[in-house]
Parts: structure tokens; C-alpha cells; sequence
């Protein structure tokens, strides 16, 4: 295996075979073509299986095999829990137990590392620091300090050696991906590598603290509007690549139900202002916490919220987000070809068959006919996208299945607060906001500019791609086409000066209602009447015309 780095590489290979081995991945390896190396470590092997392993079921020995490899596998498995496309449900929901608990190191061996990090010694930030861990993970120790101020916080410090370690890690599953997708064509199709990719640079970023301490800062920013919600403030004076320190906020854990009633809490009122603060960051914002379960909300005074552990986010950029407004304005209206248009998007290029999939699409929606927005099970929807698209080979895009998981994770931790949680209920506002930002008339006549401008980009370049679509299968434009496109660019551009042409006569027509002479109607100068009444047939007139041309509209 080519691109390993001396024998401590080949240590931890032997390892994570080892491991493999004793939760019954043999046939596993022997189909990556690893069975001669399998058997002489079967044959070192000196542990034996823990007892009844044989008897689990498969995803439950996997479970327990990534607990055992360390921190980077934990969070491969992790990754793994949020592609529903990819994994069966009882492979996900296995995934989702992944424990990241390790026993706590004595704060002694992790003093140097935060001094480093401080650059100076701990006594000269903190009054005082409590080495007894507050929670304890294979990445990070949580203790809690007081800083020379008094001000009470927490130091989320990251494990020494762990960087070393997990790029070790990597640089084996490199290769044992490029070994699996060299074995099976089946595999290629999903893209491991990119997946893997993927999952690097996830792992990076949760490395890197400062880069969560950022995201909730910027979470934190796009929440100020909730007063009853509240982000851990960030000590940026002390924060660091390996330090993370940030204020104290002590609170219920929402896993704790009965001290939840016991504190007289509204539990369902809760469930919905937390959805309501997911969904914000879901729908309107395009950057969200992709981990929002129970254990990451405290339950403050005054049924207020405490948002936490922001190491895991979702990103959605406009782009993504038109395509799921459209995916559901497809479905509720009955629109296959708009449908399948989004999914085509979505499938990145690969060979499909647009007609054999319209109709899967057609088939598929047939089952929401009449269902209204407010009773769409969107999560359930996406999943049921995602099983559609697999059945194609394609995977969906990453970002939209780590929507998927949030959604679900989110509809978990409102149940388990109020069974008769419903987690649509709270999405609705947003989604009808949306919609009506989508289809107001200055993005519509934005929208028609860019779309001109596309156009006449393909007269000078046929092959080129609309950017994020599969493929373009239409024909070619042709020079009329220019001339169509161009006069309904003419036209949204005069619509607009139009609107303002429509607020000028109506300013000037108030205007003159208050002058004194002339004829009077009302206790308003007549000339003023005629002004506004001009105003308003000319408003009307310019609605109508919109609405006549997004009638038309995708």
C-alpha cells in the first residue's frame, strides 16, 4: 500500500486490521483483497472477541469496532449517521450511538497544551481551574475555570498528539478507499473518495476551534432576534486552534425530563421555539447547527434556550435553497418536469435517463395530490428523494443530507419534549416567506435579466452547462431566440421604471390634494384625485402584467 509513512503507519494499519478482525469484518478485508495481511494478523492476534460479539448484528459490531479505532473513526461514523441516502435505516440509527466518551486524562498532562496555546503561563489568565473534567471526548477535555476577573467559563481543550494521529489515520483510509473503489464498481458510483474528501475536511474544521467558536458567534448573530435564546459567549483573547474558551451557561440538560416538570418548564412550548430557531437557520439563514439533539440544548429560566457545541454545521447556500423551494412547489403543485429538473441538478452529471426518471418522479408526487403545504412531512419527503435517487445510483448532494439528519434529529428531540410535537407546524411561516421572496417582482424581473444573459452566453458557447445543473439536453440556442429573450428582459425593465413612474404620480397627486383652491371632493383637491386615481390604474395594470408573466414561469 503506497503513500504510508514509515512504522508507525504500519502499526496503526495492523491495528485497525486487528480490530476489524475481532468484530467479524473478515470477509470484509478478503473482498478488499487484504486477506494474506488479515490472516498473519489473525494468526499475531493475541485478544479475543468480547464476549456474544458473533451474535450482534452487523451494524452493531460496526458500531462498536469504530468506538474502539479512536476519534477519526468515530467521526467517519458520525458523518456516515447523517447520509441517509447512502445508509439503511438500521445502519444510521446504530451510527447515531456512537459514543465519544473516553476516560479523562489528569488536567496535569494537558497543562502544557494550554499553555502553549495561551502562550504564557495559566496562572496569568485564570484565577482558578477545576481538574476535574466537566465531560470528556477523543478529541477534547471540558474543564471548567474562573477567569482572573471572576467571570466563570469553560475550556474545551483539544487532546495533545491528536493531529498527528488522525492525519495518520487519513492517509489509510486514502488508501483503503482507492482499494475498495478499484474492487467494486458498485462503490464508484457513490463516490467514496469524495465522500472521504468530504469527510477531511469536516474533521479539520472540527479540529480547529477557532472555527467553532466563529460559527457560534455568527450563529449567535443570526439568532439576536429571539429573545428567548441564548449562544455561549467566546473569550477571543484566549481562544485559540487548540483552546476554546467560552462562558459558563448552567441550565436543565433537555434529556432530563423529570427536572424539566419539576421546574414547572412548558415542554412544548419549548419544542417549538427550538424548532423555530432550527428552522431560522435552515430555511432563512443557510447556516445551521447540524447536530440540534436534546443533549445540545440547556433549558434556562423563563423556558429560554441555550444553544451548544457548534462543531458540527450546515451550509445552504441561495442556490440550494431555490432548488428545495422549487422541489416543493413541484410536488405540492403537481409539477413533475420541475421536480425532476431539481433532482437532475442534484445528481452532479451523472448518466441519467430523464425520461425513465420523470416518471418515477410523476408516480412519486401522484401520492401528495391535495396534500397542502402544512401537512408536507419534508423531512420524510427528502428521504423519500434520496431512496429514489439510490435506486438511480446517485447520491445526494452532502449538504442536503445533512439537512435531512438535522430535520430528523429535530423532529427526535421535539417528541421526546411533546409527543404530539409537530415539526412542520413551525417550519410554515418560513416556507411561505420564502415562497413569496421567491416570486416578488423585483427577483422576478432580476431573475429574467440573469436568465437573458445565459441565453445569449450560449450563442457564444453552446456546450456550456447551466452552473449546477446536470446537464443541458435542450437544443441549442438560435439568433430568434436572442430577440424573445432580449424583449422580455425590455419588458421587466420597463415594468420597473414603471413602478417608480406609479410612486412619483402618487407623491405628486397627495401633493396637490392639499391645495387650497380649485374644485374639492372629499376635503381633496380634484387635481389630487386624479393623480392618485391614475396611480392605482396604472398599478393595476402593472400587477396584472407581472402576474400574467410568473403564471408562466417555472
Amino acid at each position: 500500500m503506497g503513500g504510508l509513512q514509515g512504522w508507525r503507519d504500519l502499526r496503526r494499519l495492523r491495528e485497525i486490521l486487528g480490530v476489524l478482525i475481532l468484530y467479524g469484518f473478515d470477509d470484509f478485508l478478503q473482498w478488499m483483497g487484504l486477506g494474506r495481511q488479515a490472516a498473519v494478523i489473525n494468526r499475531l492476534l493475541r485478544r479475543q472477541a468480547p464476549a456474544g460479539i458473533a451474535r450482534l448484528p452487523r451494524e452493531q459490531r460496526a458500531r462498536l469496532a469504530l468506538e474502539e479505532l479512536g476519534p477519526t473513526f468515530v467521526k467517519l461514523g458520525q458523518i456516515l449517521a447523517t447520509r441517509v441516502d447512502l445508509l439503511p435505516p438500521e445502519w444510521v440509527s446504530e451510527l447515531e450511538k456512537l459514543q465519544n466518551r473516553v476516560a479523562a486524562q489528569p488536567f496535569s498532562q494537558l497543562r502544557a497544551a494550554v499553555e502553549e496555546s495561551l502562550g504564557r503561563p495559566v496562572g496569568e489568565v485564570f484565577l482558578e481551574i477545576d481538574e476535574q473534567a466537566l465531560g470528556s471526548a477523543s478529541m477534547a477535555q471540558v474543564h471548567r475555570a474562573r477567569l482572573l476577573d471572576g467571570s466563570r467559563v469553560v475550556l474545551k481543550i483539544r487532546r495533545p498528539g491528536l493531529r498527528e494521529r488522525v492525519d495518520a489515520d487519513m492517509r489509510l483510509l486514502r488508501q483503503l478507499v482507492a482499494i475498495a473503489e478499484s474492487q467494486s464498481p458498485e462503490w464508484r458510483h457513490f463516490q467514496p473518495s469524495a465522500l472521504l474528501r468530504e469527510f477531511r475536511r469536516s474533521l479539520a474544521r472540527e479540529m480547529d476551534f477557532s472555527v467553532e467558536a466563529r460559527a457560534a458567534e455568527r450563529i449567535a448573530a443570526n439568532l439576536a432576534m429571539f429573545d428567548y435564546m441564548q449562544v455561549p459567549r467566546v473569550y477571543w483573547d484566549y481562544t485559540s486552534e487548540a483552546l476554546n474558551v467560552q462562558e459558563l451557561i448552567e441550565g436543565i440538560p433537555a434529556t432530563d425530563l423529570a427536572a424539566l416538570d419539576a421546574a414547572g418548564c412548558k415542554r412544548e412550548l419549548i419544542a417549538r421555539r427550538g424548532a423555530a430557531v432550527v428552522w431560522k437557520m435552515m430555511l432563512e439563514d443557510g447556516y445551521f447547527h447540524a447536530d440540534p439533539h436534546p443533549g445540545n440544548f440547556l433549558i434556562l429560566p423563563g423556558d429560554r434556550i441555550a444553544l451548544l457545541d457548534f462543531g458540527m454545521i450546515g451550509r445552504l447556500g441561495s442556490l440550494r435553497r431555490e432548488q428545495l423551494v422549487r422541489l416543493v412547489r413541484g410536488i405540492v403543485m403537481q409539477e413533475p418536469e420541475v421536480a425532476t429538473q431539481v433532482l437532475l441538478e442534484w445528481s452532479f452529471g451523472a448518466a441519467l435517463q430523464r425520461d425513465l426518471l420523470n416518471g418515477e418522479v410523476t408516480g412519486f408526487i401522484e401520492r401528495f395530490d391535495g396534500v397542502p403545504l402544512e401537512r408536507l412531512d419534508i423531512a420524510g419527503l427528502l428521504q423519500d428523494v434520496s431512496t429514489l435517487l439510490r435506486h438511480h445510483g446517485v447520491s445526494l448532494p452532502s449538504d442536503i443530507a445533512l439537512l435531512i439528519k438535522a430535520c430528523i434529529t429535530l423532529e427526535g428531540f421535539g417528541r421526546s419534549l411533546a409527543p404530539q410535537f409537530d415539526l412542520m407546524q413551525e417550519a410554515i411561516p418560513l416556507l411561505h416567506k420564502t415562497l413569496r421572496g421567491r416570486y416578488a417582482p423585483k427577483r422576478l424581473a432580476r431573475a429574467m435579466r440573469m436568465r437573458a444573459l445565459d441565453m445569449v452566453e450560449r450563442v457564444y458557447n453552446p456546450n456550456m452547462n447551466s452552473a449546477g445543473s446536470a446537464a443541458y439536453t435542450g437544443p441549442v440556442l438560435r439568433s430568434q431566440d436572442i430577440d424573445h429573450w432580449v424583449t422580455r428582459l425590455e419588458r421587466a425593465a420597463a415594468r420597473q421604471t414603471s413602478a417608480t413612474l406609479i410612486a412619483g404620480i402618487a407623491v405628486c397627486g397627495g401633493l396637490l390634494s392639499l391645495l387650497p383652491g380649485g374644485p374639492h371632493l372629499l376635503g381633496m383637491n380634484l387635481l389630487g384625485w386624479l393623480f392618485l386615481l391614475g396611480a392605482a390604474f396604472y398599478g393595476a395594470w402593472l400587477w396584472l402584467a407581472q402576474w400574467w408573466v410568473l403564471r408562466g414561469r417555472d
